[in-house]
């Protein structure tokens, strides 16, 4: 990979059309309007946010492919219930989605031709580029800014001993690693502190900073579920005063320390968690089937190497990451020339 790039903005496209869809999908009776002016605010918000960051020197733009997660064995349990990865999302009906992906495809391929590197495969979605991009991107020296509002991504924040960093940016919000090291310890590391004098360009940008340890996202997310994603949480605790109600596992019942990793580590702390008054007795289903659901909800929620079916890594790995680019002002040119001067779309909202 040939990529010189300090800090590289990458783009969740899906993202970013659905929230730019929602700002202008009410204003324009003419379907044809609406999608060229969804692509004009789709630009817009990107030449935006980089004169936001003008540190950042490069752009990546990822979409969804569909999931291989949707080929996943579904638990026994769960397949009873018809319950399937993301089975509960609905489209708006009153909307030509064949238009509007039509349109995002042809803002993609501008943006191909702009010379700013895409990534969309069968099977793959947005959030795994994410993962596969920021790993590859960090380990060659890149600073990476994921661009998104899905709360899930932000596990994949991290700062390696380099400094070299992932943050996630959600409009005026900046996510970034816990980091605990002695500073001393990085004193003489001339790229460590050109890093972190980065890093800290960038958070002047912020309304605010957020400090989180990822894998407490990951291990609640496992445990608890997230009903955005139709992922259900591994343990239903009984009401004992009502039978019809159940409760998920309490916050402060959850081991943010556990070791996903490891079997007996994960057995140990279920067995003692079942074991527990509050539980004992009160859960909705026996102790094979929560440790097989926790597995599962595993490689549904985590961004991980493991988690990845061999294909998958290996379209990802043969993925062309092009020199860096942010010609954002190539697809500008081009869709004005497109769009009458009356239908574009000045852009004051924070991004």
């Amino acid at each position: 990979m040939k990529l010189n790039s300090k800090l590289t903005l990458i783009v969740d496209g899906n993202w970013l059309l659905m929230s730019r869809l929602s700002v202008i999908k009410n204003r324009f009776a003419i379907e044809k309007q609406l999608s060229d002016n969804l692509k004009q605010i789709m630009t817009q918000s990107i030449k935006l946010m980089l004169r936001k960051i003008p540190k950042i020197d490069n752009i990546i733009i990822v979409a969804d492919g569909g999931s291989w997660r949707c080929d996943l064995e579904i638990p026994k349990f769960l397949e009873d219930q018809n319950i399937t990865y993301k089975g509960n999302r609905e489209q708006d009906e009153s909307l030509n989605w064949d238009l509007i992906f039509g349109a995002y495809e042809e803002w993609r391929e501008l943006a191909q031709e702009a010379g700013i590197t895409t990534c969309r495969e069968f099977g793959i979605e947005g959030d795994d580029w994410c993962w596969y991009l920021s790993r590859k991107l960090n380990n060659n020296g890149t600073n990476c800014i994921i661009w998104s509002m899905d709360k899930d991504l932000t596990q994949l924040v991290q700062t390696d001993k380099d400094g070299v960093f992932t943050v996630t940016w959600n409009k005026l919000y900046m996510t970034m690693e816990e980091n605990n090291e002695d500073d001393m310890n990085f004193l003489f590391n001339f790229n460590f502190s050109n890093n972190e004098t980065l890093l800290n360009s960038i958070k002047t940008k912020a309304k605010e900073v957020k400090t989180i340890k990822p894998i407490e996202i990951v291990i609640d997310k496992i445990i608890r579920g997230d009903a955005g994603d139709n992922i259900f949480p591994i343990i239903k605790r009984k009401s004992k005063t009502n039978p019809d109600k159940t409760f998920r596992v309490r916050v402060k019942d959850i081991k943010y320390d556990l070791d996903v990793f490891n079997e007996n580590e994960i057995d140990n702390y279920l067995l003692n968690l079942l074991s527990s008054k509050l539980y004992k007795n009160s859960v909705d289903k026996p102790y094979q089937d929560i440790y097989e659901h926790f597995n599962y909800n595993k490689k549904l929620v985590m961004l991980h190497k493991s988690s990845y079916p061999k294909e998958i890594l290996d379209i990802m790995d043969n993925i062309e990451i092009g020199p860096a680019s942010t010609n954002i002002s190539y697809i500008e040119e081009k869709l004005n020339a497109k769009v009458a001067s009356g239908d574009k779309i000045d852009l004051f909202e924070e991004i």
